[in-house]
Order: C-alpha cells, then structure tokens, then sequence
C-alpha cells in the first residue's frame, strides 16, 4: 500500500514499500516542463536538466554519478511539456547516498557559466541531431500545425533560444521552479529502509519556498492542417495523423486507452495485422493515446515507401471509420483489454517502472494508485462505450503531419 507523507508542510512524498527487493529506487518529479516556459526561454527546462549533472554546492561532476555508479546502480533524468524527472536506482547498501544526490541536485545546483557554456554545445548538437531524424521532424511538425499555445514549443528549445541562455537566467527560473512546494518524491524499497530515508529527507530541503504549477494541456488550432516537409537522402514517408480526443479526466480516458492498444499497441493490433502483415505495405505502424487535465490527443504513426502510402493511408482510415461494423471487433476489443491490464500489472515487478506508474497515477488524478482497481475499471470498459468513443474521436478531421523523400 502507497502511503503519502510530506515533509515541513511542504514536500509531497510517496513511499511504495516492496520488501522483496534489495534497491531503492528515488524519483524526483518537478512540477515544471516545457509548457510551463516563456518564448524567450524555451528549452531552458531541459537544459537545466543537462546541468545540474555539471555540479552542485556540494558535488562536482564525478561526485554526483560515481558514488551511484560504483554501487551498480543508475542515474538519469528527462524532461517533458508538464515535468522534470530526475531518478536513482540503487542497492540497499547506497540507499542514502542515492536520496542525498538526488535532492542536492534539484535544491543545490551551482550554474557554473563555463560548464553551462559547455553544456548548451551538448544540446546544440542534440538539436541538430533531432532535425535530421525524420521521425523526430514529424512529430515537431505536428506540434506546430496542431497546438495553439506553448505544446507547439519543442522540449529541446531552439538553436536561436538555447543560445541566449545564459548561468544567470538558468540560476533565477531554478530557484523559482525547483522548490519543495513544486516537487513531489517517489520512494520504492524495503519498508523498514523508506522509513529510515524518510528521517533524513527534512535536513536536505533548502531554505526557499515557492508554488504548486499546474499541469497545462494543449490548445488545439481552429483550422485543421496538413503540412508536408521535403528531405534529402529518405527513402520512405513517414506520417502522422492527430485526432482531438478525451482528456485523462473523462469517463472516455479507459475507453480511450483501450481503443489506442487493440488499434496500434503490439505485433497483434489489428493496424499492424492488416497493415504490416496482411497487406505488407509498412515496416512501422502503431497508434497512441495522450490524455491531459483538459482535452487529449489520438495519434496513428506510420512509416512506408513513397509507392505505398496512398494504400496504406486507405486502410488505415477505412479500418478506424469501419470499426462499429466488423464482424470479430469484440475479439479486438478483448485483445485490447487483457493486453492493456497485462500491462499495467507488469509495471509492478520493476520497481522503477511501478514508481513512475505510481507517480504519473497521483501526478495526474491526485489519487493513490490501485492496479488492482485499475484493472477493474479496464475490464468493465463495454463494447458500446469503446466504440461510441472511436467514433467521436475519429469523426474529427486528422492534423497531418508528412515527412517525405524530396522530389
């Protein structure tokens, strides 16, 4: 059982005992990503993402992965368009050393202007490398075509915006948005070993206070767009459809999630059945499912030869707008459910894994995760209501993203 406690009146923690393990794992979520970030800024939660691994107050570079890496254990970061995550998984014996370098580098980051300097190269080049993935291209074109506030603004920033950063300006939005107030911990471990973490948690915070962010969602445009991109040296087109869809608040999220693992999720979905396997005209097919606080988006993805795509494209709408009447769409459904239940039930043997379930789950509902109940919920989902929800998910006209061989 997940139990909540929080520390001076200001930091939320989640402890998840599993007693059967011999590692903790600590997960650090700030309630700050990408939407949260002004036009002049954008990429600077990512970049003090990268640099707070560049030293703290108390740590230099090698004193912050070391002490974690020699134990076997791991460290890393990522950050998204609502949060920042920084994590640890270690054994039981660097239990202590993992929670205190964690919250040393998300409360005691230093900003040295020649390591920020170095740092935004690394990023620079993690931008260029992103222009030339056709996959990441599609993707960020959509963004664009589809979201009218800051969901258009890619995670990584812009060459032009990164380059203005500077140690000053990523010291002051640090100081403002990494407070105990905007962050929540997740501890999974032995339960004897959480409660003794526990105890040391109060000393790490820092003397600063702040606010609770709310978590954004995108605003969709108006005017429903499709925009194509030419490139050198591809051989294949790769697209991406968007349809509007139900937020993670309404009675369609479960239908919702059902309908994105039955249509796209495994070598046994009936896109990649007919697509891939029956009609041989992709090598990558696959549908998802995004929900936010107020709206979400559907998202089919595809990958085929130019001399294909008109086919595939026809099947893959023939297949979603024909849903209601195929005559084994119950057998689907069902693969939909036990696959999407079976997954959430797999999350619990890695302890990470369950930690970031646990933690997405009370992020987004503010609720204690139940698998159990969870499962419960995916399983009671009807025929009627998965198909009704198909149908006023796909009813909308698709944002469209293509990327293609140029010429």
């Amino acid at each position: 059982m997940i139990e909540k406690v929080v520390i001076d009146n200001r930091l939320e923690v989640l402890l998840l005992p599993r007693d059967t393990i011999r590692s903790v794992s600590v997960i650090a979520a700030v309630r700050n990503g990408s939407s949260h970030e002004r036009e002049e800024v954008m990429g600077i939660s990512h970049l003090i993402e990268h640099s707070v691994f560049r030293g703290t107050e108390n740590r230099n570079m090698v004193e912050i992965k070391r002490p974690i890496e020699e134990f076997g254990g791991s460290i890393n970061a990522f950050t998204g368009k609502n949060l920042t995550a920084y994590y640890a998984k270690v054994p039981l014996t660097a239990s202590e050393i993992g929670l205190e370098i964690i919250m040393d580098i998300i409360f005691n980051a230093k900003f040295d202007e020649n390591e920020i300097e170095k740092e935004k190269r690394i990023v620079l080049d993690e931008i260029a490398m992103y222009e030339d993935e056709p996959v990441d291209n599609v993707f960020e074109q959509l963004n664009k075509i589809m979201f009218s506030n800051t969901f258009a603004n890619p995670i990584l920033g812009t060459k032009e915006s990164v380059s203005k950063l500077n140690a000053e300006i990523l010291k002051d939005y640090y100081s403002r948005e990494y407070t105990p107030e905007n962050t929540v911990l997740m501890l999974v471990g032995p339960g004897k070993e959480l409660e003794k973490l526990v105890l040391k948690i109060g000393s790490l915070l820092p003397e600063r206070k702040g606010k609770k962010n709310k978590f954004n969602s995108p605003v969709f445009k108006e005017s429903v767009q499709r925009k194509e991109k030419e490139k050198e040296e591809l051989s294949q087109i790769y697209v991406s459809y968007a349809f509007k869809a139900p937020s993670k608040m309404s009675k369609d999220f479960y239908p919702s999630m059902v309908l994105k693992t039955f249509l796209g999720s495994g070598m046994s979905s009936l896109l990649f059945t007919r697509i891939r396997e029956e009609a041989g005209l992709a090598y990558e097919i696959s549908a998802d499912y995004s929900g936010y606080n107020e709206t979400g988006v559907f998202n089919i993805f595809a990958a085929t030869v130019p001399e294909n795509f008109e086919r595939l494209n026809g099947i893959i709408f023939d297949t979603i707008n024909n849903l209601k009447n195929m005559e084994d769409i119950e057998k689907w459904i069902e693969y939909g459910k036990k696959r999407l239940s079976g997954r959430y039930m797999l999350e619990t043997e890695n302890s990470l894994n369950f930690g970031f379930l646990a933690l997405d789950y009370y992020l987004a509902f503010d609720k204690i995760i139940d698998i159990d109940n969870i499962v419960n919920i995916i399983n009671a989902q009807s025929k009627k209501d998965i198909l009704d929800n198909a149908i006023k998910i796909f009813e909308n006209e698709p944002y469209i993203s293509v990327v293609k061989p140029k010429g």
